[in-house]
């Protein structure tokens, strides 16, 4: 997807469906990190994380993706374009590994 264009409906999809099957791993890493190792960060996958608060008593909290209402989403769009094209297009990001 470039730049200034918007995505069409299928990048929407697959991006949706990452977002659901996204994993939280890297987003506990953030919350562990030291301070001095800040410059790691690019290298983690935050896609799934919505919110990061970390408090003064130092209580951490993390927010991600709603994944249920992400995959029920995905199964409207499925009600609304043709459900053999979405179980299509599921199946094969399925078959990629997401």
């Amino acid at each position: 997807m470039t730049k200034g264009k918007l995505p069409d409906r299928e990048q929407i999809l697959k991006r949706m469906w990452r977002l659901a099957n996204a994993k939280a791993e890297d987003a506990v890493r953030l919350a562990c990190y030291p301070e001095e190792e800040r410059e790691r960060l690019d290298k983690l996958d935050l896609d799934a994380l919505t919110e990061f608060k970390r408090g003064s008593n130092g209580v951490i909290e993390l927010k991600f993706a709603d994944r249920a209402r992400l995959l029920e989403r995905l199964l409207d769009a499925a009600d609304h374009s043709g459900e053999e094209q979405v179980d299509r297009f599921l199946q094969a990001m399925e078959e990629k590994g997401g």
